[in-house]
């Protein structure tokens, strides 16, 4: 099936990056120095318009779908999808469908009348890697391009005839409010205590889209064209995904938190050009270059343990802030009060990319082990 793309870990990785570290390091930098309003606001998500922080979710969505062709194509037996083949499906679901309960469902608080079942973007990774696993058995390629257009077009449809574009009455977060409560228990909190807003059950077809847009990023860079060709198709696919993301803005006001199709639209088009920025750049005129590779180290490192990053940030960040907390007070001493954020982040992170390097190079060593036994 091919070498996998070392554009595709470094996309990851800075998707990552710039949520466990870059964020966290402007959130420190804002506490020291008080940044003006209207850079913060990139790191954060509003009601309506496009910021920085909108694209990091509908990044890992796609990149899960750009991993399919790698991930699912050796376990086809003779082409055909067998036991092995769902058998990964389904458990990969289960455990970032329970990841993300843990992450942001209050699985850990061990109530049931706190825990929500689908509160968590490692759940929506979920529902797309499901609809791209099926997906990717169809023959046709005709079809497998279509089936996110319709997929994102009916969702966009529901949205716009079904209601209106406002917080509150928008389908998506009706059709939240009236499910929760039959999939959880009586008298339960769930929708009091999910971030308001965000909608996840109505707008799964749109993460399908998302993903199945990844599938077809992956699928244009391993055609039979000449590479410098497939960097320039991806890329004019971003171009034209973000003009229709931007002729629908007047009619569809881009919103993050119920993924409207001018919102995603856009997301998809920044998502296909980074990769077609990156394929040219990593695969095309790096590839086996020594010096691009350490320059790129810290992004293929977050992209490679890309799910225990996100866990180390979002589930048990608070040791890795803790261990920053030693050193703030003695920095804040030394060099005044703005220093303190500031190093608390530094070694924060490095803490971080610590456990990060040494899951990796213990799974390394593991594979080789293991290659050496056989």
């Amino acid at each position: 099936m091919g070498r996998r793309l070392a554009s595709l870990d470094v996309l990851r990785g800075l998707d990552m990056f710039l949520l466990a570290v870059a964020g966290p390091l402007f959130y420190a930098l804002d506490r020291a120095f008080d940044l003006p309003d209207a850079l913060m606001r990139q790191f954060s998500h509003g009601w309506g318009g496009f910021t920085l922080w909108d694209i990091i979710m509908p990044l890992f969505i796609f990149m899960s779908g750009a991993a399919v062709p790698f991930a699912m194509g050796k376990r086809l037996d003779d082409g055909r999808a067998g036991w092995r083949y769902w058998r990964h499906v389904l458990s990969r679901f289960a455990l970032l469908w329970v990841l993300g309960m843990m992450a942001q469902g209050r699985l850990l608080t061990l109530d049931v009348m706190k825990m929500s079942p689908f509160n968590n973007t490692l759940q929506t990774i979920a529902c797309a890697y499901v609809a791209c696993a099926v997906a990717f058995l169809v023959p046709s390629r005709k079809i497998r391009a279509a089936i996110p257009v319709v997929l994102a077009v009916g969702y966009a449809l529901l949205l716009h005839f079904c209601g209106d574009y406002s917080k509150d009455m928008n389908v998506a977060i009706r059709f939240e409010r009236w499910i929760v409560p039959i999939l959880t228990p009586e008298g339960s909190n769930a929708l009091k205590l999910a971030d308001g807003g965000y909608t996840w059950w109505a707008t799964i077809p749109m993460f399908a889209a998302m993903g199945l847009c990844g599938m077809e990023a992956t699928m244009i860079l391993r055609s039979s064209a000449a590479p410098v060709r497939r960097a320039l198709a991806l890329g004019a696919l971003g171009l034209a995904l973000l003009a229709v993301g931007w002729a629908l803005v007047p009619v569809v006001p881009p919103i993050k938190h119920i993924f409207t199709v001018s919102f995603t639209a856009q997301a998809m088009g920044w998502c296909c050009l980074s990769l077609a920025l990156l394929y040219w750049l990593v695969d095309i005129l790096g590839a086996g270059s020594a010096m691009l590779g350490k320059c790129l180290w810290i992004f293929t490192l977050f992209g490679q343990t890309s799910l225990l990053a996100y866990m180390c940030h979002g589930v048990f960040g608070k040791p890795f802030r803790a261990f920053g907390d030693i050193f703030a007070p003695g920095a804040a001493h030394l060099l005044g009060a703005w220093a303190g954020p500031v190093v608390e982040w530094l070694a924060a992170s490095l803490l971080l990319v610590a456990v990060l390097y040494v899951r990796r190079e213990m799974r390394q060593l593991s594979m080789r082990s293991k290659e050496a036994a056989s």
